[in-house]
């Protein structure tokens, strides 16, 4: 029986299964150390043309230095976009004291008159342990995510050290070259993915910002921060995004109009953006099936977590580009891919199924 070019025999399917469960419980057990990887090598295909470009104008260790630096402000103008926009939100929230304290009122009578039982209101009254016990939880989390910000600029360190060396190896190799060609060919995804990924986070924020100013909703331009910054969060990012305006509607309007309002409206932008032009513009972008765009982000969410669903689309396409280079896994990337369109014999052969001829 001859099988299809690329195709594997059918009983090793089951050993391509059971790899690939531990390929995915090796990365999960080894999070502290492949996520960083990971994320290094992300960063790396990124700013390599930033220090080719230097590379050209500049001595070689002058344009490590300066790419290096490139990679920084990038990431410490990210954390300050999100810094500067809760700080405004802290800012407005002291403006309304009064009608949160009116609001917080409010909540507590309906609470007495429907039977809801609600935590002593007392300052002194109130029993710390469960806020002792999310300010440890909130501080692991941030250990955690320092650590792993550390060890991913260390990668990123030697990494760029690296990288034209390790392109040689890679021309020495049997099939170095098919090698070299799958890593430039992912490098220049990767770049192309974060072009996407900017492009809808930069339309997400001002729609969000446009949407503020029509309903109303103060601090417009700070909602429109926001939602750009937390739009490179998949997922996440999203929620993340509408639950600070919602609760400040609430402050703001001291009834349930406008945060209903809100909710249904930014919750509206979100979807849309999130579920259905992102999937569509990565896939077109990216030659990848709008549906694995979404199964990759829930997928590599899975295995690290948050980190995982940021990275989960790069790795999809790093995956499905290297097993294209490759006969035996082309089928791979076939399955990846999205649907090839149907040439003129398949459409010719479909209507005939439709509409036989008349006898």
């Amino acid at each position: 029986m001859m099988l299809p070019r690329g195709a594997l025999p059918p009983l090793r399917w089951p050993l391509v299964l059971l790899g690939s469960v531990l390929v995915v419980l090796t990365l999960q057990w080894t999070r502290p150390v492949s996520l960083p990887l990971a994320l290094a090598v992300f960063l790396i295909a990124l700013a390599w043309p930033v220090q080719l470009w230097l590379e050209r104008r500049l001595p070689r260790w002058l344009a490590y230095v300066g790419t290096l630096l490139c990679v920084l402000t990038f990431l410490t103008a990210f954390v300050w976009l999100l810094w500067a926009g809760i700080g405004l939100v802290g800012q407005g929230m002291v403006q309304y004291r009064d009608s949160l304290d009116q609001s917080w009122g409010d909540l507590l009578r309906w609470a007495r008159r429907n039977g809801v039982a609600l935590p002593n209101t007392q300052l002194e009254d109130v029993d710390i342990a469960p806020l002792l016990s999310v300010l440890r939880v909130t501080l692991e989390e941030l250990y955690s995510a320092v650590g792993l910000l550390g060890l991913t600029l260390v990668f990123l360190l030697l990494g760029l050290l690296e990288a034209r060396g390790f392109g040689a190896k890679l021309r020495r190799l049997p099939s170095g070259a098919e090698f070299r060609a799958a890593a430039d060919e992912i490098g220049r995804k990767f770049r192309r993915y974060m072009l996407v990924r900017t492009f809808v986070s930069v339309v997400t924020g001002v729609l969000t910002w446009l949407f503020a100013l029509i309903v109303g909703l103060e601090l417009a331009v700070t909602w429109g921060l926001i939602a750009f910054v937390l739009n490179y969060i998949p997922f996440v990012g999203s929620i993340l995004a509408i639950v600070p305006p919602v609760i400040f509607a609430a402050v703001q309007a001291g009834d349930w109009s406008l945060p209903i309002v809100t909710f249904i409206g930014m919750a509206a932008i979100q979807v849309t953006m999130g579920n259905y032009v992102d999937p569509r513009l990565e896939g077109r972008a990216l030659s990848l099936s709008p549906l694995v765009v979404v199964i990759s982000i829930f997928f590599w969410g899975l295995v690290w977590g948050v980190p995982g669903a940021f990275i989960g689309v790069p790795l999809t396409i790093g995956l499905a580009t290297a097993c294209g280079r490759f006969e035996s896994t082309q089928w791979l990337t076939q399955l990846l891919g999205q649907a090839p369109a149907p040439d003129s014999s398949e459409e010719e052969a479909g209507r005939a199924m439709q509409h036989p001829p008349e006898r």
